[in-house]
């Protein structure tokens, strides 16, 4: 490359960017980035996004402008889904938001092993509250298709968030598998809140799932599939994060995410659906990093990626990259 082509945003990434952000413990690091992304800098350009009517599609009726979506848990307030939109995604999920706000686990509760590209995190799902992410979502603009993640245990409880968010998302993300949720997730509870809250609006809502690795597990994961079905869902996010043990974590374990499930990812995808017969749409995530893991999933039978540890190692660009690696040659 000649020397006054000017540096990938990768590049930019590599060089400076990461090992800036990696100096900080990832909690003050995760604020910094929330900070940054609050500026009036062209994200679009930073992202290098991609803009390919090819690649436009949609699920369970949501329109998007690409299948690479941001997952849950980055944004967790919700008041920065406008920029993170705008680095290429095709859609993003903010929260996961509970009723009432949560403050969380205590620290340490996340930490980084860049030797696998993965994270830890024992978070907790600390957040504002319905109430007040239902006020900042009237605030913000839109910059691709906007969603949201709830998680509460009482079904009166989900109910009402869902209530406050979903006149203010495209679709809504039923959190039932976070290993830091602090309440166990069956089936029968799983169906429970799904029938109760699908009849209150026509707002698409999908079920995020556990990850699984024995026949046990995948068992479990189908009844909470088949429940969620049943119960009206829109679709399934496959996969949470894989509960660890984790003595660097407050709690003794949290949920590990990115390098270590490459590869699993595309097997639990093709195992959904085909336990669904291909009736529910599906959302991968997990370990998706560059084009050619967000094709192995798509090949698997998903109608959509989520990205997030991969922002975190990748960089800012990480969408657009994915994006340019799925158009058609």
């Amino acid at each position: 490359m000649p020397a006054t082509d000017p540096p990938s945003p990768r590049g930019w990434y590599e060089a400076f960017g990461r090992r800036a952000f990696f100096v900080l413990d990832p909690e003050r690091s995760h604020r910094v980035a929330l900070s940054m992304l609050a500026l009036p800098l062209p994200w679009r350009r930073i992202g290098h996004a991609v803009a390919d009517p090819a690649l436009a599609t949609a699920v369970a009726g949501v329109p998007l402008a690409n299948p690479v979506g941001l997952a849950s848990g980055f944004d967790k307030a919700c008041e920065r889904l406008a920029p993170l939109g705008a680095l290429g995604f095709g859609y993003v999920v903010g929260g996961t938001i509970t009723l009432r706000p949560r403050a969380g686990n205590p620290r340490p509760r996340i930490a980084r092993d860049p030797g696998r590209r993965a994270i830890v995190n024992a978070m907790g799902l600390p957040n504002p509250g319905a109430h007040a992410v239902a006020a900042a979502l009237a605030r913000r603009p839109r910059t691709s298709s906007r969603w949201v993640s709830l998680a509460d245990e009482e079904r009166d409880d989900a109910c009402a968030a869902f209530d406050l968010i979903a006149p203010r998302a495209d679709a809504v993300e039923l959190n039932a598998s976070s290993p830091n949720a602090g309440w166990t997730h069956s089936a029968d509870h799983v169906g429970e809140l799904v029938a109760a809250m699908h009849p209150r609006s026509d707002t698409p809502l999908f079920v995020k799932v556990p990850p699984f690795a024995t026949d046990a597990e995948r068992a479990g994961v189908v009844a909470i599939v088949e429940a969620a079905r049943q119960g009206g869902a829109s679709g399934i996010t496959a996969t949470n994060t894989v509960p660890v043990a984790d003595r660097r974590m407050s709690t003794g374990r949290g949920g590990l995410s990115g390098g270590p499930l490459t590869s699993r990812t595309p097997e639990i995808v093709a195992a959904i659906r085909e336990a669904t017969g291909g009736t529910l749409p599906i959302n991968a995530c997990g370990g998706i990093f560059t084009g050619d893991d967000a094709r192995a999933c798509l090949d698997a039978g998903a109608a959509t990626v989520q990205v997030y540890t991969g922002l975190i190692y990748e960089g800012p660009a990480v969408a657009g990259r994915i994006v340019a690696g799925l158009r058609p040659r």
